[in-house]
């Protein structure tokens, strides 16, 4: 039993049955009506749960919890653990309702996060730049919605398919914002009203693309960039002090 155990603990056998699950679940995608490959990606499943089990034994639930990585991996487990469920109930569930639960098993390949290198840098960068770029996101947000409901106002009854309602017009100046066929707006509304709204229209999307699409979102990249970066700074920042420290340090030494 504690040889089972050592290999649930196994970190590097572990790594091995997610990658094979997943290359499972990738190749089970050309041959969905086989069985084979969903009581197999069950059976790996099953490991998850007994691998966490298996932990829990052995180091006890308060300490398995306080590890972060155990928590991911418990909550994806979780996740993914109604999909044993598939296989049993296709007879006699809908189609639609198998698929929500197969989809819940493509969650267990998120548990591979947690064997790349630098993993814990690239959180802690990425939780620093989120907190630098917050504020900026928040705007941008804001300047979402502004928008967003001031084109409904104006735009709603020419072009009712992009902005008929402010959640609808919403979508369209994100989609907007993202440089993403902002020009179908304006010539939406140009076909559907006369000259002068079409010249309106080009005008007003023009320049709000411009303000969010290339001013906002390029803000909110090189902020959120240059805080990734900055821990990386930090660490080559503090590598030349301790060299500039043993540079004084030698040439204090008295030479003999």
């Amino acid at each position: 039993m504690e040889q089972v155990k050592d290999l649930l603990c196994n970190e590097r056998v572990m790594l091995y049955a997610i990658m094979v699950n997943t290359a499972l679940m990738f190749f089970g995608g050309f041959w969905p009506a086989s069985p084979w490959f969903e009581w197999t990606d069950a059976l790996f499943t099953l490991i998850f749960l007994f691998e966490a089990m298996a932990k829990i034994s052995r180091m006890g639930w308060k300490a398995y919890w306080r590890e972060g990585w155990n928590k991911f991996d418990f909550i994806v487990l979780i996740v993914a653990l109604p999909s044993l469920a598939s296989p049993i109930l296709e007879q006699t569930m809908a189609t639609n309702a198998v698929l929500a639960l197969r989809s819940m098993r493509l969650f267990k390949s998120l548990k591979m996060l947690r064997f790349i290198p630098n993993i814990h840098k690239l959180l802690a960068g990425l939780k620093l730049a989120t907190r630098a770029s917050l504020l900026v996101f928040i705007a941008f947000i804001v300047f979402l919605i502004i928008f967003a409901i001031l084109s409904s106002t104006i735009f709603g009854t020419i072009a009712p398919e992009y902005f008929g309602n402010p959640a609808i017009s919403v979508y369209s100046i994100f989609r907007l914002f993202t440089v993403e066929g902002w020009y179908e707006f304006a010539d939406t509304i140009a076909n559907n009203a006369s000259s002068g709204w079409g010249f309106f229209a080009r005008v007003y999307f023009s320049v709000l693309m411009f303000l969010g699409g290339v001013i906002g979102l390029s803000l909110i990249n090189s902020i959120f960039v240059d805080a990734m970066a900055e821990d990386n700074n930090d660490e080559v920042l503090e590598k030349l002090r301790r060299l500039e420290e043993k540079i004084d340090q030698l040439s204090k030494t008295p030479k003999e």
